[in-house]
């Protein structure tokens, strides 16, 4: 009988010979960098519901702050309004209110690029996420996450890379780029498919979480399975991510005029 776990096992191999066979055939890093964009893309728009739109580009609030430039991008595609696309290759600019998470994908993850990422998490987690229709709704949900109670589903931050260091070392790195950072606005997990993840653990060092609390600490899980586990610990929230209606009305200046 076939598992999920047979199942991932064989897209992980199918995922890291696409990102190894573009490590070997391009010299160009630019180059290298958008094949690997490209086959964390595929992944996941193989292997999530079509309500969850993949794209990347920019995130932009109602006040016109905009996040950096995000290799992956992911937004409720049945609620989200979609500012600019560039149908030719994915490139979207996409209210804030819509999105669900974003992705950096690297060819090799080092730990000098991990004060930049997470900068971009902290700039993209801080945007302003007021324009929705959440008072005029009948039916009010909240979301759960980072030890609080949210009105809107809080974006997610996430970092998957084909090689990189030894874990020990990243967990160290982002320990201290967490320094003086909310827990709601860091990078949550990182997948390094060659060695394994680190992702979150109660005080104890028991059980392991996609996302931080705010007693929790950072925990390596080296496994050759690392993408499975990545998939499962991502997916118990995306999966579940309930995003209100949007008002892009709100996106107007208060001058503007028609």
């Amino acid at each position: 009988m076939t598992t999920l776990v047979d199942i991932m096992t064989a897209v992980s191999r199918q995922l890291t010979g696409s990102m190894e066979a573009s490590r070997q055939s391009f010299e160009h890093h630019l180059t290298k960098g958008e094949a690997v964009e490209n086959a964390v893309r595929k992944f996941l728009r193989d292997h999530l519901p079509d309500s969850i739109g993949i794209a990347h580009g920019q995130v932009i609030d109602r006040h016109g702050s905009m996040s950096k430039q995000l290799d992956v991008i992911l937004y409720d595609a049945q609620r989200t309004p979609i500012l600019f696309s560039d149908e030719a290759d994915e490139n979207r600019i996409i209210p804030v209110e819509g999105v669900i998470a974003a992705i950096e994908a690297k060819t090799k993850l080092q730990l000098s690029d991990i004060p930049t990422l997470a900068e971009s998490a902290r700039i993209l987690k801080s945007l302003d996420r007021s324009a929705y229709y959440i008072e005029e709704s009948l039916i009010q949900h909240v979301t759960y996450a980072y030890g609080k109670e949210w009105n809107a589903f809080p974006p997610l931050y996430f970092i998957v890379a084909f090689d990189g260091p030894i874990l020990e070392n990243l967990s160290g790195e982002l320990n201290a780029a967490n320094v003086g950072i909310p827990i709601h606005q860091r990078i949550d997990m990182s997948c390094v498919l060659q060695r394994g993840i680190v992702a979150n653990s109660d005080s104890n060092g028991s059980g392991i979480d996609a996302l931080p609390s705010p007693d929790s600490i950072l925990r390596v899980c080296e496994t050759k399975n690392s993408l499975l586990l990545f998939y499962i610990l991502m997916s118990r929230y995306v999966l579940q991510a309930n995003v209100p209606p949007i008002s892009i009305q709100s996106y107007l200046p208060s001058e503007f005029i028609f």
